[in-house]
């Protein structure tokens, strides 16, 4: 068990599309131009929650953004203590999908669930179901949540220093 790592992940893609087949991921694509034929921009969005979550805890992480089964069962396998996904309403089938494999191949690791998409697994599952696959539904602010549950100073100011490339 990695016990000095925690693994961060958005969920496994492929994703499902909205209505009107936009992307989850296209912001530019579904909101600025689109319907601009030829001259639809397309766009990629990072998760920018996740990467803020790793920069602001003491402890290392490993961040997979959108991670194809392979890779994220891959990751998953090296045993780490504590994994956190962070996603959206309509990816909670695959985030079903995640938990159940966390918790057969490793039922020790801690799952917590944040974004838009803890507050509708709340929702969505009967609270026996919860229990089973995600042990913390982080609600409010992430950093202050994971920095509390790791122990240490949530005091400290949230800062990004780094920010994702494409």
């Amino acid at each position: 068990m990695i016990e000095n790592r925690i693994l961060l992940s958005t969920p496994t893609y492929p994703y499902p599309t909205l209505p009107a087949n936009d992307s989850l991921t296209d912001a530019t694509g579904q909101r600025f131009t689109k319907g601009d034929d030829i001259f639809t921009l397309i766009s990629h969005t990072h998760c920018y929650a996740n990467h803020i979550l790793a920069q602001n805890i003491s402890k290392p992480a490993t961040l997979l953004e959108y991670p194809r089964w392979k890779d994220f069962i891959k990751e998953v396998d090296k045993g780490y203590s504590i994994i956190g996904i962070s996603a959206y309403p309509p990816h909670l089938d695959n985030v079903m999908k995640m938990c159940q494999y966390i918790r057969e191949t490793s039922p020790d690791t801690t799952i917590m669930l944040g974004s838009y998409a803890a507050q509708a697994f709340k929702a969505k599952y009967d609270e026996e179901t919860q229990k089973k696959y995600v042990d913390y539904v982080v609600k409010g602010e992430g950093v202050k949540f994971l920095r509390e549950f790791l122990g240490e100073d949530t005091n400290q100011p949230i800062e990004q220093k780094l920010m994702p490339k494409c």
